[in-house]
């Protein structure tokens, strides 16, 4: 999993660099995720459109039939696969909410419903009007993105094929752009199953990769140190309508970086000596709130979650073993109006790490991250008055973040954990937030887009 690297001093002769065809790929999808940014902002802020509402003389009236009518790229017979009522069926509010959800969440389709009644025989027919778009853009939330796996956040674009199977198998491609950080990744989705009663689905994954991570460096120079990763990825997804999603995969990663680390520590691997290959075992699970980003306080969101652990087994020219574990929650607490946010995260390894896949905590006070081995970050929000209606909200917070290298014994990676904190104000305003934060380093301004955030 490509993260970001801690390097230190600056080196000309024998730099690294990425394959031209794998810069053309990454260039292209920075260009045309850029170009989205505007709309996903958009989107981030909005709330969806709320379940089709029935009609009370309906209610209770018997199904006589259901009819799909498609644009874009899908199908009728996908569609069903997402539907719960059907000929025969009593008509009732949950159920359509539940098919709505359904088609909106586990399938991806912008959904519309007609309720077609029949005043001779009191039957009633669905007509649903469905939209898969062959374009999109997206904003990859933190703890919503497909798959779990996803290393690198960020705005980007999706391409989308027409349907290769009943079953909506299809091939997709799209990105990742944070910064000067690409990501790039081509798709094959096979959903293997769908539970419409309970509104799960479980998905067969395949995928192949190409990104670029960058770390900004301040010892003893600033300045942006790269690192690439090419992998091929096979995933097992179970996902469902109430935000949790499951994932069980394995992945073969090759890697290298720009620099080297000069760190002398027997728990890292430079990357940039010699490239790094590994045979990956993964498995997470995460929970999100299904409200949109402004309403994440209760009663629309409680808690959400993220945990991922990782084991590089060796063999299969592997040139280190290491494993990793990542967990991540967020607590939402209502005071009168506003809510009190607390948000942990922590990154532990074990075994020989690819410098190229240092664990990483990011704070708002600090340009440079805090990297090592093993990581830890705890942070507190008071998010005022919140939960009142308009698009301008203030916050206050606190944060505070540590790293070290397992081993290691210089200033610079230290052995032990150390930690620094910093305190702020911030504005949310619609998709956007921006903060003002001051640490042991002085003032910080920072923007963020909701939803990749806690």
């Amino acid at each position: 999993m490509l993260k970001r690297v801690a390097k230190r001093p600056r080196v000309q002769a024998g730099m690294r660099t990425a394959p031209a065809s794998l810069r053309a790929v990454l260039a292209t999808a920075a260009v045309i995720a850029f170009a989205s940014i505007v709309l996903c902002v958009a989107s981030a802020s909005a709330a969806p459109e709320p379940p089709p509402q029935v009609p009370a003389v309906d209610r209770g009236a018997r199904i006589d039939d259901v009819s799909i009518e498609t644009y874009g790229v899908t199908t009728a017979a996908v569609a069903m696969r997402y539907l719960s009522l059907h000929a025969g069926d009593v008509l009732e509010q949950a159920a359509v909410d539940r098919d709505y959800t359904n088609l909106l969440t586990l399938a991806g389709l912008r959904t519309r419903l007609e309720i077609r009644r029949d005043d001779a025989s009191s039957r009633v027919s669905l007509h649903w009007i469905v939209l898969a778009p062959w374009f999109a853009t997206t904003d990859h939330p933190f703890y919503g993105d497909q798959p779990l796996t996803i290393p690198i956040e960020g705005f980007g674009w999706v391409f989308t094929s027409r349907p290769l199977d009943s079953n909506g198998a299809n091939l997709s491609s799209y990105s990742q752009v944070a910064l000067r950080a690409q990501l790039a990744r081509i798709v094959y989705t096979e959903p293997l199953w769908v539970d419409p009663k309970t509104g799960r689905e479980g998905d067969l994954i395949a995928n192949t990769f190409g990104a670029r991570g960058v770390f900004r460096a301040s010892e003893p120079v600033t300045e942006d140190v790269y690192s690439w990763a090419t992998g091929n990825e096979l995933l097992y997804l179970v996902h469902g309508t109430n935000g949790t999603q499951v994932e069980f995969g394995v992945r073969a990663l090759r890697s290298t970086s720009a620099k080297p680390t000069y760190i002398t520590a027997p728990s890292l691997y430079d990357t940039f000596y010699r490239p790094a290959r590994s045979t990956t075992l993964e498995a997470g699970v995460s929970h999100r709130c299904p409200a949109p980003p402004t309403q994440w306080y209760p009663p629309h969101c409680y808690l959400q979650y993220r945990v991922e652990a990782f084991d590089a087994i060796g063999g299969l020219g592997a040139t280190s073993e290491y494993r990793s574990i990542f967990a991540d929650a967020a607590q939402y607490n209502r005071v009168g109006a506003s809510t009190l946010v607390f948000h942990g995260a922590l990154n532990r390894s074990g075994g020989v790490l690819p410098t190229s896949g240092l664990l990483c905590a990011y704070t708002f006070g600090y340009a440079k991250a805090t990297c090592g081995t093993d990581t830890n970050l705890f942070q507190a929000e008071f998010r005022i008055a919140d939960g009142r209606p308009g698009p301008l909200k203030f916050i206050l917070f606190t944060e505070t973040a540590s790293s070290r290298v397992r081993g290691g014994d210089q200033p610079f990676a230290p052995g032990s954990f150390v930690w620094r904190a910093d305190s702020g104000a911030g504005v949310m305003y619609r998709g956007f937030r921006f903060n003002l934060a001051y640490g042991s380093q002085g003032g910080r301004i920072t923007y963020e887009v909701l939803g990749q955030l806690f």
